[in-house]
């Protein structure tokens, strides 16, 4: 764990003239890339996450953990022909080298939409992808936007005869209202091509017996974030929700470091990971 500070060799932050918005109000996908080391964040982020920080010391690791899970999830479904991706709340690409972002893990020929509720993301990310010919960045709400968003994913290049993989990364947290989780999972799997494949993370409480987990929450809706933990059942439920074909796949809903248990060099403390994992799929050829 590294201190309450970004990394002494972390590149200096990137402040953006005439955006004063983003100097009092904090973003979750700034945040995210001051605890990875990267560049984008302004002060109120900063000062979040030192709040965060504090209260949950391990949640720095929690990110890093999600973002290995990820790297490694997007390579394995890269491995078996997947070359589709679109990454629901995807925040900034990672400047850090230790983190490959979606962008990077799919490979060259991989065809990736990021979709994100943050401007910040969609002005600044395609300055972080090595090929921007091969993303999209969409804004949009998930909340609101989430059928605007399916449909009009032909429109950014998805051949919708191709198997899919959806990538929830801790992007159902901030949507703290449960019907409305349900609606976002709900839309994705009645929608998604024949052999495609939803990928999610949660932050969860059940990993910290210490209460931190729920500290860190007040922490976020005090910083103007307010966030969601939901338990094992209750991620499961957003799933098992909908009546389909789709089925989680083994090793169903365990803790994000322990899905890919090689990209852990060392053991992780049962808390630190903070986080669920778990993989859908949907086999039948004949949905659709």
């Amino acid at each position: 764990m590294k201190t309450l500070t970004p990394p002494i060799s972390a590149p200096p932050a990137v402040e953006t003239p005439g955006d004063q918005a983003s100097f009092t109000a904090p973003s979750s996908a700034r945040l995210t890339q001051w605890l990875l080391g990267g560049s984008h964040h302004h002060p109120a982020d900063r000062r979040l996450g030192t709040s965060v920080l504090r209260a949950a010391p391990w949640f720095e690791r929690a990110v890093e953990l999600n973002h290995l899970y990820a790297h490694q999830t997007v390579s394995m479904l890269r491995e078996t022909g997947i070359r589709q991706f679109v990454d629901l709340g995807s925040g900034l690409p990672t400047s850090n080298d230790r983190f490959p972002s979606t962008a990077v893990s799919a490979g060259p020929s991989a065809t990736v939409i990021h979709v994100d509720s943050d401007p910040y993301v969609i002005q600044h990310g395609p300055q972080l992808v090595a090929d921007p010919a091969r993303h999209r960045f969409v804004h949009a709400d998930l909340r609101q936007d989430i059928h605007r968003v399916l449909d009009g994913l032909r429109t950014h290049g998805l051949d919708l005869d191709r198997p899919t993989a959806f990538l929830l990364h801790n992007s159902l947290p901030w949507i703290t209202h449960d019907q409305a989780a349900r609606d976002v999972v709900g839309a994705i799997l009645g929608w998604a091509p024949s052999g495609s494949v939803l990928s999610l993370t949660h932050l969860t409480a059940d990993l910290c017996r210490d209460g931190s987990a729920g500290t860190a929450a007040e922490c976020f809706a005090a910083g103007g974030l307010p966030v969601r933990l939901r338990t094992a059942e209750e991620i499961a439920d957003l799933i098992d929700d909908h009546p389909s074909p789709w089925s989680v796949r083994v090793p169903g809903i365990v803790p994000v470091d322990l899905y890919h248990p090689r990209q852990c060099r060392a053991p992780v403390p049962i808390g630190d990971s903070g986080a669920y994992a778990a993989i859908a799929i949907h086999p039948d050829p004949a949905h659709r």
